[in-house]
Order: structure tokens, then C-alpha cells, then sequence
């Protein structure tokens, strides 16, 4: 409750210099450092995140299921010109990579980061096939691969696991691409649709989970986002992808009981439509499409 309470201060506190991010273009005083962006695009049930890294470069983070893809290059094409540098594919469920083919036709992508785990399906083999008809080169994602953003900004594999977790309730979510990006001062974790084994693997093998905010696995199932593995990354906020009136039941009550006792502030693109983290390295803000914020909620990294 007191950690809480200190929360909402520090809101309160840091919304008096809100300055720094206004809309308004206002200027900060001292200079002005780039922002590391990341958009959590409401995709309906399923997930995409686009990173805009401090040097412009934009990595796509999964593409929501098949009728998705409208939606989601529309958004692309809205907020940047040209393809995207990095594709990442976190695991071969459609509802993860079915908006990707589009993507890959209609915006472009000069790299492909393919999640190593075999899952065949149709919509596997259109993404595959649209990949090689725009001949956009395609490499296995490896834990412990790093990518430069430029500007400070990095991305760091954590997972798939190796070797790969068998046996599981869902091998395919068990052995998902888990990865971070860092900027500065700020961690940002995608938990794709990691399982307790993933979170158990992750922990045993000491990865660095600490991070400011958590893309929650598996859209809040029940499955996830176990008491220890949340202690260890301690994120002050949390966003749930999850489409409304989904058939799983997600995001689950148990899951979003346990963000709440891990004091992390709960965001949802089924309720906050697409929701946006901008970051200097050391404030975090936060908008959201629903409630169209200007200046959003600040908050900072510890």
C-alpha cells in the first residue's frame, strides 16, 4: 500500500515538469535528449509492439493475427516512412505473426528475426512466402544476440530457451523469444507468450529481468506471470495486449491480482486502445489512444 501511495506522489510530483514530453514542443531546460518510443498497437487477441529507437531506427515486434493486417499497417504507415529495419517474430502462433505477411508487402522490412521453434500452419507459410517474395533477409533469433539501435538504445535475447523446454502445456509458448530493450537508465521486457517454465528457465539461468516496464506474457493468461518471476523484474508499469471479449478469458483475474500486489501500474489496449511509452532514459510517460492524454502520466525510473 505505502509503495502505492509513493506511486501516485511521484505521478503527481513529476506531472508538475510534465514540459519535458508536452505536445506543445515546449523545451525543457538543459538540452534535450532523444526519446526511445515504443507503441503497444491494439491488434485485437494477440500482440505488436513497434520500437522507434533514439536514432529513428524501428523494430516491429510480432503482427497480431491475419485480420489485423489493415490496422496495423495502417498505424505503421501513419507513424514512419520507409520498411521497418527489424522484424521479430517471438513464436509462430497466428495470433502473433498473421498480420506480418501484410506488413512485409505493403510496408517492407529489411531484416527478419525468426523465432527458431517449429510451429507449421498456412498463415506460417504465407508470412514465409511473403518474405521471400520481397526478398527480405531471414535469420533465427539466438539468445544472447544484441541488437544496436543507435542512440544508446539496445535490444538483448534473453530466450528461446536452450535446450528448448519439452513437455510443457505449450511447448510453443514455452520456448517463445523473450527479449529486453535498454535505454539509459530504463528496461523495458517483452514476455511474449512465455509460461512458467519459460519464467522458471529465465530465472534459473539468471537472465536480466529487472526492467521498468513489462509487456505481460501470453495477454495475461493464467499460465503466466508467476509471483517470483515478477519480484525479479519489479516493473512500475505493466501493458496487457488482449483484445476485448476474447474467448480465453484473458486477461485472468489471478494475473492482473498479482501485477497488482507487484505495485505495477496496469495498462490495456482492450480497454486503452494502443498504448505508448516514450522514455529519456531516466522519466517514463505514458499515453494512451483512449483517453488521448496530452502529456499522459510520468513516472521515474529508479
Amino acid at each position: 500500500m505505502r509503495a502505492r501511495i509513493r506511486g501516485r506522489i511521484l505521478v503527481a510530483v513529476l506531472g508538475l515538469v510534465a514540459t519535458a514530453f508536452a505536445s506543445s514542443g515546449q523545451a525543457a531546460p538543459g538540452p534535450a535528449v532523444p526519446l526511445l518510443q515504443i507503441d503497444f498497437i491494439d491488434v485485437g487477441q494477440g500482440d505488436a509492439a513497434l520500437i522507434t529507437s533514439p536514432a529513428g531506427k524501428t523494430v516491429l515486434i510480432d503482427g497480431g493475427p491475419r485480420e489485423a493486417g489493415p490496422r496495423l499497417t495502417a498505424f505503421l504507415r501513419a507513424h514512419h516512412r520507409g520498411p521497418i529495419d527489424l522484424v521479430v517474430l517471438t513464436h509462430r502462433h497466428a495470433d502473433h505473426l498473421g498480420g506480418l505477411a501484410a506488413v512485409v508487402r505493403e510496408v517492407g522490412a529489411r531484416m527478419f528475426l525468426d523465432a527458431p521453434y517449429p510451429h507449421p500452419s498456412a498463415a506460417y507459410q504465407a508470412l514465409l512466402g511473403a518474405l521471400a517474395e520481397t526478398a527480405v533477409p531471414v535469420r533465427q533469433a539466438e539468445r544472447g544476440r544484441t541488437v544496436d539501435l543507435g542512440g544508446g538504445a539496445t535490444i538483448t535475447l534473453l530466450s528461446p530457451p536452450d535446450p528448448p523446454i519439452s513437455g510443457s502445456r505449450s511447448d510453443v509458448n514455452a520456448n517463445s523469444v523473450v527479449l529486453r530493450v535498454d535505454y539509459r537508465g530504463v528496461g523495458v521486457l517483452f514476455a511474449a507468450d512465455a509460461e512458467a517454465p519459460t519464467e522458471r528457465w529465465l530465472l534459473q539461468a539468471k537472465a536480466p529481468l529487472r526492467a521498468q516496464v513489462l509487456k505481460v506474457a501470453h495477454h495475461g493468461s493464467p499460465y503466466s506471470s508467476t509471483a517470483r518471476f515478477l519480484r525479479a523484474v519489479a516493473p512500475s508499469i505493466a501493458v496487457v495486449s488482449v483484445g476485448e471479449r476474447n474467448d480465453f478469458g484473458h486477461p485472468s483475474p489471478r494475473t492482473l491480482e498479482a501485477l497488482e500486489r507487484a505495485s505495477a501500474r496496469i495498462y490495456r489496449t482492450d480497454r486503452d486502445g494502443t498504448v505508448s511509452v516514450l522514455t529519456d532514459g531516466a522519466r517514463i510517460q505514458v499515453r494512451t489512444a483512449r483517453t488521448a492524454q496530452e502529456n499522459g502520466e510520468i513516472l521515474a525510473a529508479p
